[in-house]
């Protein structure tokens, strides 16, 4: 199989990682901060280092804190339902907002009667900042969302500049990174960002069930979701204090085992490198395609390895059943779970994009099989594909 799904989640993982989750499942797997035993005691270190080697990696120490959670849909959650929305309180979300934020903003809606506005684009799709300084000035914001990379197009959206001007309101200022730590040069000083949520099976290449957030030192988020955390555990109030208020059940240790491992990978490799190079040449021969469509960042921003395309007379997912069933390659098809964007790139006809989404495991060959296969798309394949395949999309 040629893998081009890294925006989903990314694969293969470091072979150290396959090592430790293995290693420590088998010989050390005890419930971190549950007992005085050794092994206990010793995953309750390890996440310690973990933290600690997360708040290195984007230069956080002394300025934030790390909070566990088991994904990074539940993390958004946690942090849009601890900030204390009101009604009539209003949020800013980007066009290229995915559903962990969009979804929970849509419920406080319903239930809270929050206001949610998108930032306004320009014509080529970027960020207008113009017209965002207009929008705060118009309707002050009191939380602004913002997705550091698009997983759509790619585009790594200006958020300290959006957040520069959220701050001159107070706002609250949350950057989606799941897409972008571990791959992004990030500092976590200059984002202005209040909390920065992680995912550990993306760009962090660890396993799936380890996410979480880097939270500002000094921000303090309400209780959202409250259970055992082996700390007073005779009292029914979670603690008080950060970040421990924020971590309850069970954490997956055998799962940060595997991140400890991938961070240590990632001090000996150039992700941003490595795709920068593969998506230039990606994009070098994508215009080769007869009928296609490219969507990709703005001309003149920064563009990460994720690209998305539709050739004319297939619908999306069409595309993609057609590399999967003939070729082995696997790419994305759908939505994205990023249905904003896709209005302001009417491709209502074609059900959403392909998305090609490039990793450290990549090469050149990946992409020229990939272009090859894309030359002969017939549509004379899909008669032997099952229906349910080619009508789900994402």
């Amino acid at each position: 199989m040629i893998y081009l799904d890294n925006g989903a989640t990314t694969f293969p993982k470091p072979e150290a990682v396959y090592q430790a989750v293995d290693h420590f499942a088998r010989t050390s797997g005890a419930n971190a901060g549950r007992g005085a035993y050794k092994t206990a005691r010793e995953a309750t270190a390890m996440m310690g280092r973990v933290k600690n080697m997360l708040l290195s990696l984007i230069d956080a120490r002394e300025q934030a804190e790390v909070a566990f959670t088991p994904s990074v849909t539940i993390a958004l959650n946690m942090v849009i339902n601890g900030v204390g929305l009101s009604r009539g309180d209003v949020v800013y979300v980007s066009p290229y907002e995915h559903n962990a934020v969009l979804r929970p903003l849509h419920l406080l809606q319903k239930r809270v009667g929050i206001k949610v506005r998108e930032l306004p684009l320009a014509d080529d799709l970027s960020i207008d900042l113009g017209a965002v300084e207009g929008s705060f000035k118009e309707n002050p914001p009191k939380l602004v969302c913002i997705t550091a990379i698009s997983n759509v197009t790619g585009y790594v959206l200006p958020a300290r500049e959006i957040f520069l001007l959220a701050k001159e309101h107070g706002a609250f200022t949350l950057l989606d990174g799941a897409q972008a730590v571990g791959l992004l040069k990030i500092r976590f000083a200059r984002t202005m960002a209040d909390v920065i949520t992680f995912a550990g099976h993306k760009t962090l290449y660890s396993p799936f069930g380890i996410a979480g957030m880097y939270i500002k030192n000094g921000v303090d988020l309400q209780e959202f979701i409250v259970g055992g955390n082996g700390i007073k555990s005779e009292n029914p109030e979670m603690p008080q204090y950060m970040p421990a208020k924020l971590e309850s059940a069970s954490m997956d240790s055998v799962a940060i085992a595997g991140l400890e491992a991938s961070l240590e990978w990632l001090k000996t490799v150039e992700p941003w490198q490595q795709e920068a190079a593969l998506t230039e040449y990606l994009l070098e021969k994508l215009p080769l395609i007869p009928d296609i469509t490219i969507y990709k960042a703005p001309k003149g921003a920064s563009q990460a390895g994720v690209i998305s395309f539709n050739i004319k007379g297939f619908r999306a997912n069409e595309v993609a059943a057609i590399l999967d069933y003939k070729y082995d390659i696997a790419v994305r098809a759908g939505h994205h779970c990023a249905g904003l964007i896709h209005k302001h790139l009417n491709n209502k006809e074609y059900d959403g994009t392909v998305r090609i989404s490039i990793g450290m495991f990549n090469t050149r060959k990946d992409i020229d099989a990939l272009i090859s296969s894309l030359k002969t798309v017939d549509r004379r394949v899909l008669k032997n594909i099952d229906n349910e395949i080619l009508r789900g999309n994402c």
